[in-house]
């Protein structure tokens, strides 16, 4: 389901703007740029180069060929510098990502074709933000139409949208005068068309990838991976890989930091250790998986996240421990408290009611939840108006390590959803952030990931292991650590094509 397209208010790329949005740089995700696979690349969107001019200043020269798409307000006029302007601008002052953005101090035209962006400290990240799946444009005129943005997307890029139903899919065509040519030089995106379907039943999704009616499918746990290979593999009309999860699907359970009785560290340390991190893994993912992790593992300079063995004592299930931190807290007797959860079938539901048990019988904690339906509950989580916990499936879907810790870590930020209010991670998050020798900024990365294993400011859940299946046609399809295939890697499919 596609609540709405403006871009300003979303968390997720799965409501398919990456296939019809544009930004000024952006990331491609295949078969051919292998080294984004690991730790995404950002590649021309809008702007065709760049340079930094000293440690403040980005130079940006943009594509004198962009066009938004063919419908009204703008009726396929050409992008302009004021467009690319405005679209940074709505970033910094208008969306959920200001907290990121605000970092930005100045944006100037210096030409038709040149703006520069002056950030108010030295910033590392400056050109993966700008690449950011999320960090795209919607047309200026939009905000003047009869419901805003929300209503329609209207961008520049591979695809324009051209069917929509808010309760179901939508369709895309080409954009005839996209911008952007592929490896061998031939015109981008490679397909034609786009349909998105929604499905009431993993069942009926499966049906539709092994009778060749839909061409990807991200399994879940390896038992639902064997049957539908069991299914396809005998005809020879599937192929895959596997990833791990995105940073922002790393799945986390936020508290109230700023009261009791999660204020105390005693109690989120016991919280953590009276789940049963490998039981849950086993049962819900087959094993395919692993603890969730808060801190990307490639900006620790890691290759794979870390095993629940090579985690701190606050991540081992040990319930005894659990009960005397309680007791030392003054909760000999558990307490009561509420989580707020999703509606959606699946491991947000199980997982949480699996934490859910094991609390009540290993700590005599007992939790009360609050389902919200999609809009609801990002409203909950966006506005931090959850009371006491809310379990976060996902967050923010960004490819770069600063979303991730100063965007979701820094008191003042404004995507902090967690409440962490901490003066060591607040220096640690902005140290990253001025950082640009690779090993010092590795070494920050690893104290504010230890940091994060001590205090338990958010309690880590488990993330699976992304399972992508795609039909025998696609080439050049594929997952990466930050992205699922028609996810949050739905830019890439522009250099996605058919074989007979």
């Amino acid at each position: 389901m596609v609540p709405h397209w403006d871009p300003r208010l979303l968390a997720s790329v799965a409501n398919g703007v990456g296939f019809c949005y544009g930004g000024l740089l952006r990331f491609a995700i295949d078969r051919i740029n292998v080294e984004s696979r690991i730790t995404p690349v950002p590649l021309p969107d809008a702007a065709e180069s760049w340079k930094q001019l000293d440690d403040l200043t980005w130079e940006f020269k943009l594509n004198p060929n962009v066009y938004w798409h063919d419908r009204p307000p703008v009726n396929g006029r050409k992008v302009t510098a004021e467009d690319i302007k405005y679209g940074i601008e709505q970033l910094r002052d208008n969306s959920i990502h200001r907290g990121v953005f605000k970092i930005i101090s100045e944006i100037t035209i210096k030409d038709p074709s040149t703006i520069t962006i002056k950030t108010s400290e030295p910033y590392a990240h400056m050109l993966k933000i700008l690449a950011g799946a999320l960090y795209v444009f919607t047309a200026p005129e939009m905000v003047k139409e009869p419901g805003g943005a929300k209503t329609w997307c209207v961008g520049y890029g591979p695809w324009k949208l051209v069917k929509w139903d808010p309760q179901g899919g939508y369709e895309m065509e080409r954009h005839p005068r996209y911008h952007l040519k592929g490896h061998t030089g031939l015109q981008l995106p490679y397909m034609d068309r786009i349909e998105h379907f929604t499905f009431s039943d993993g069942a009926t999704q499966i049906a539709a990838f092994v009778t060749r009616k839909v061409h990807n499918i991200v399994a879940f746990g390896a038992d639902q991976t064997i049957a539908i290979l069991d299914r396809c593999t005998p005809n020879g009309t599937c192929q895959g890989d596997i990833g791990t999860q995105t940073p922002a699907a790393s799945a986390r359970i936020l508290m109230r930091l700023d009261k009791a009785p999660f204020n105390d560290v005693r109690v989120r340390r016991a919280l953590s250790m009276g789940m049963d991190r490998q039981a849950i893994l086993d049962t819900i993912y087959q094993g395919v998986g692993y603890p969730s992790q808060q801190v990307p593992f490639d900006a620790m300079g890691l290759k794979l996240p870390l095993l629940l063995d090579q985690r701190g004592p606050y991540h081992q299930f040990n319930p005894t421990e659990a009960k005397r931190l309680l007791a030392e807290a003054g909760y000999p007797d558990g307490f009561e408290t509420t989580m707020v959860i999703g509606t959606s079938p699946g491991p947000g539901i199980t997982i949480p009611e699996t934490i859910q048990f094991q609390w009540k019988e290993n700590l005599k904690v007992r939790v009360q939840f609050e389902p919200k339906e999609s809009l609801a509950f990002s409203k909950t989580l966006f506005d931090k108006t959850y009371g006491a916990m809310i379990y976060a499936g996902s967050t923010i879907n960004a490819l770069d390590w600063d979303s991730h810790t100063y965007g979701m870590m820094h008191s003042k930020s404004g995507s902090n959803w967690a409440y962490v209010n901490d003066p060591e991670v607040d220096r640690l998050v902005e140290a990253q952030r001025t950082t640009f020798d690779p090993v010092k900024q590795r070494d920050i990365y690893w104290k504010i990931f230890d940091l994060d294993e001590k205090n338990i400011y958010r309690i880590d859940s488990v993330a699976r292991y992304n399972l992508h299946l795609y039909d025998i046609s696609l080439v050049n399809a594929t997952g990466s650590n930050y992205t699922w295939f028609s996810d949050y890697a739905q830019r890439s499919l522009e250099a996605v094509w058919f074989k007979d």
